[in-house]
């Protein structure tokens, strides 16, 4: 718990840091251990003390500028293992709903977007359960394509309640259930996933947003995607983004960082082979790169000259790990993957 809580410490540092996503980039979802009521509250310990991810790139039209006031989103993770816990912020000038039958044109109303992938494991969905697209209303409804290709009502997969915090702004406070790609409607619970650490999802947060038309007017994601893929997720989990699940205990390393030593980069993470750390501020000065395993075993120590140090980690097996810099100002941690 005292590493559990050192962790959410760091994190709280970096509570207004929006951070935009590429595919590359793993999201880092940390547990909470103690259940999420959802109540549109976001009251909890595990919500203070994350980081805030954006949802700001305009798959649709692509590329489009929003208009100021029109659309802003944002989004916070947690988990346990009963659920994926999903915290959004959304400014949004005009709500709508036209279809009052919720499998109608589902994605013609404004409405959250939550694609979920229980194993990463990529590929086709469209017309399969290998990956969930929910389309969650503002009347609770989540709809996705069932195997059939017509649309089904995934309500029960999860618990959501929006309200109202400021002019025009919404929280929606949401709780799924995690199911693999053998889910059959009839016998849910047979397919239901317990959540462990570790465990490597997709993910991908998106908003649909219609203001004076009968359709949809502007489609807006987490994830920074091509002219040519602006709107695949719906059918194709190659898109989503990765996710790791993480518990502090379970990595069994204390992740600390001393405030007075933040500026530092790490790139690119996940990373195949070669991964390089700098740092910027003038009086700051690092003096060693030590990187871990999760049950504490040093497997790559350098000495730091200058302002970066890149370091090959061809040798090392793919997983994840702790990167720790120190330096004359404190000690900087980082959960990092290689691929």
């Amino acid at each position: 718990m005292k590493k559990l809580l050192t962790t959410l410490f760091v994190l709280v540092l970096f509570n207004n840091l929006i951070i935009s996503q590429t595919k590359y980039d793993t999201l880092v979802n940390y547990i909470t251990k103690t259940p999420v009521a959802i109540d549109g509250q976001a009251t909890e310990e595990c919500w203070n003390n994350v980081e805030w991810h954006a949802i700001n790139q305009v798959w649709m039209p692509f590329g489009a500028t929003m208009k100021t006031g029109d659309f802003e989103g944002k989004f916070k993770l947690a988990w346990d293992e009963l659920y994926f816990y999903l915290l959004v912020e959304v400014v949004d000038d005009s709500l709508s709903d036209d279809h009052s039958n919720p499998t109608d044109s589902w994605w013609d109303d404004d409405c959250l977007e939550v694609f979920i992938d229980e194993n990463r494991s990529m590929g086709n969905h469209e017309c399969s359960n290998n990956a969930f697209a929910y389309h969650v209303s503002q009347f609770y409804d989540a709809i996705d394509l069932s195997p059939t290709c017509g649309g089904i009502n995934y309500k029960n997969h999860v618990s959501v309640k929006m309200e109202k915090i400021a002019s025009h702004t919404y929280l929606w406070e949401m709780a799924f259930k995690i199911y693999n790609a053998s889910y059959n409607n009839s016998t849910p619970e047979n397919s239901r996933v317990t959540l462990t650490a570790n465990k490597l999802m997709g993910l991908t947060v998106a908003y649909c947003d219609n203001d004076e038309t009968t359709g949809r007017e502007n489609f807006i994601g987490s994830m920074k995607m091509t002219a040519a893929t602006n709107n695949e997720m719906y059918k194709n989990a190659d898109y989503f983004g990765p996710m790791r699940l993480i518990d502090p205990d379970y990595v069994g390393i204390e992740v600390n960082q001393n405030s007075n030593l933040i500026d530092i980069n790490v790139y690119p993470v996940p990373t195949n082979n070669l991964l390089t750390v700098e740092t910027n501020t003038p009086n700051q000065t690092v003096t060693s790169v030590s990187i871990y395993t999760t049950t504490g075993q040093l497997i790559e120590q350098t000495t730091f000259v200058g302002n970066s140090k890149t370091i090959d980690l061809s040798r090392v097996n793919t997983g994840m790990y702790l990167l720790r810099v120190n330096g004359n100002n404190g000690t900087f941690s980082k959960i990092i993957f290689k691929e």
